[in-house]
């Protein structure tokens, strides 16, 4: 199955303490979490240093830690940032104190164009106010978050007949978060191939970010709004709706 939604991401800026220096800079530091992503992006980055003559330098902070460290290093005016990949919401802030740079004569300049990302990321993550043409991020991250199941195991006969047996339905790609938790429950510690094996494994963790996306992932299936009509900033009977409380216990 597939289920795929559109969350907090990140957006990548040019940090003003380092736009005097960005343009000739031979060596350039990027600032964002340390994660698996940013593991990514080191290895991305060969190829650019490869072609550019660039060289980069990483400041990778834990989630936990990654707001404080990188707001302070901003308000304070440092200088250790040339990039960073900042949190969404961090745009209006960044663009009114004067601490990210707008990028639409950049854009202009070197053929970047908006309409090769994603519409729901460019409105998101890169402008300000929100849906001007007014850019001051890249995105780059949407968050997407996908679903995906084993599919040799389905098809096994004897499996198919554990499934029946247990639950009285056929077993097959859940079309729904309960089907998906019903399964997820007839896998969790089964022995298969002489191994025991988990159920699901779902993206999430006690704070941060992350728990931000775990919950999330069963809050939208449910219909959860921020606010009752959009840009009314009425919260009261949306956010703590019966069905995101529901989903919330889900």
């Amino acid at each position: 199955m597939s289920y795929s939604k559109l969350a907090t991401a990140s957006a990548l800026a040019i940090a003003t303490s380092g736009i005097a220096s960005t343009a000739q800079a031979e060596n350039l530091t990027l600032c964002w979490a340390a994660w698996d992503p940013a593991n990514a992006l080191v290895e991305l980055s060969k190829e650019f240093e490869a072609q550019s003559g660039h060289s980069m330098n990483f400041e990778f902070v834990p989630w936990p830690n990654f707001a404080d460290r990188m707001l302070n290093e901003l308000n304070s005016g440092g200088k250790l940032c040339d990039l960073l990949i900042g949190d969404s919401q961090w745009i209006g802030g960044g663009a009114e104190n004067g601490h990210y740079v707008k990028l639409n004569d950049f854009f202009d300049s070197e053929g970047i164009s908006m309409d090769d990302f994603a519409p729901a990321t460019v409105y998101a993550y890169s402008t300000w106010p929100k849906g001007t043409p007014n850019y001051y991020a890249l995105p780059a991250m949407g968050d997407a978050n996908g679903w995906f199941y084993r599919k040799d195991w389905f098809a096994r006969d004897d499996i198919q007949a554990a499934y029946k047996d247990a639950t009285g339905d056929d077993l097959r790609e859940p079309q729904s978060q309960r089907e998906m938790l019903q399964i997820a429950q007839f896998f969790q510690g089964r022995e298969i191939d002489g191994k025991t094996v988990y159920g699901a494994a779902i993206f999430t963790e006690r704070g941060s970010e992350g728990i931000t996306m775990g919950v999330t992932s069963a809050l939208y299936p449910w219909g959860f709004k921020y606010e009752n009509e959009p840009g009314s900033y009425d919260m009261e009977g949306a956010v703590n709706s019966a069905e995101a409380v529901e989903a919330l216990e889900f």
